[in-house]
Parts: C-alpha cells; sequence; structure tokens
C-alpha cells in the first residue's frame, strides 16, 4: 500500500473515532472499505500490466 493510501486510512480512522453521530460514523468505515477495495484493485491492473508486458509469447 502506498504512503497516500495509507495517510488517508488513517485520516479517515481519526475522523471516525471522534464522530458521535452514527451516520456519518457509518460513512466514514464505508469510505475506508472502498479506499482499500479501491487500492486493490489499482495494485492488480498494475500486476495485470507488468505481466503482459513481460508475456514474451505476445512479442
Amino acid at each position: 500500500m502506498d504512503e497516500n493510501t495509507e495517510w488517508l486510512l488513517n485520516q479517515i480512522d481519526e475522523l471516525s473515532t471522534k464522530q458521535n453521530d452514527y451516520k456519518k460514523r457509518a460513512l466514514l468505515i464505508s469510505l475506508k472499505k472502498v479506499v482499500i477495495e479501491q487500492q486493490k484493485r489499482i495494485e492488480q491492473a498494475q500486476s495485470e500490466l507488468d505481466g503482459r508486458l513481460w508475456d514474451h509469447n505476445n512479442w
């Protein structure tokens, strides 16, 4: 995970622990899940791209 994503997740955690309103806290927790899923998909896409670029059969 890159440092920008880690920073964002830390900010979301900090905001959600300070939040007293249930709906806002639930929104922040859902946002954290989306960010984690987005980062996972970015890493998968990068790995797929690397794999396709280095596939000598398609050169």
